[in-house]
């Protein structure tokens, strides 16, 4: 069960464990920065108005991608949000209400209120990093 904890023995073990220990300080370099940046913003509701499709072709198969768009009302104007995290269903229907963080000094920098909006880019960056880790450290 040692093996399990020790650190890499070789030279490549090592380059694997760096560049995990690189990618889960930038990831959560990242969410530390997201997080500072919108505990300012304002929150209010909005509502889906639709959904941008985005089709790509990838290995010879076509993937859809469904970024809701959704309307809310700032500073006593409406503005409408383009999220561009997508999913291969939308997530959201369209007249939905949806939570929404949005920058009261620029009003369109907005983004709906979940973690996986914040913090997308984060966790995969930490996760692909935290990989990298655990098969530098399993690995002899």
């Amino acid at each position: 069960m040692g093996w399990l904890l020790a650190l890499p023995s070789e030279a490549g073990g090592w380059v694997f464990f760096g560049v995990g220990a690189t990618l889960v300080l930038l990831g959560l370099g990242l969410a530390w920065r997201r997080r500072r940046r919108i505990a300012s913003w304002h929150r209010t509701e909005g509502v889906v108005v639709g959904h941008r499709v985005r089709r790509s072709r990838r290995d010879g198969r076509t993937r859809t991608y469904h970024h809701p768009q959704v309307r809310f009302e700032a500073a006593g104007h409406a503005h409408v949000l383009d999220s561009p995290i997508g999913h291969s269903q939308a997530k959201w229907e369209v007249g939905a209400r949806v939570p929404v963080r949005f920058d009261p000094h620029r009003l369109d920098d907005a983004c709906i209120d979940t973690f996986g909006q914040h913090y997308f880019v984060s966790s995969v960056v930490g996760a692909i990093g935290s990989v990298f880790v655990v098969v530098s450290l399993v690995l002899p």
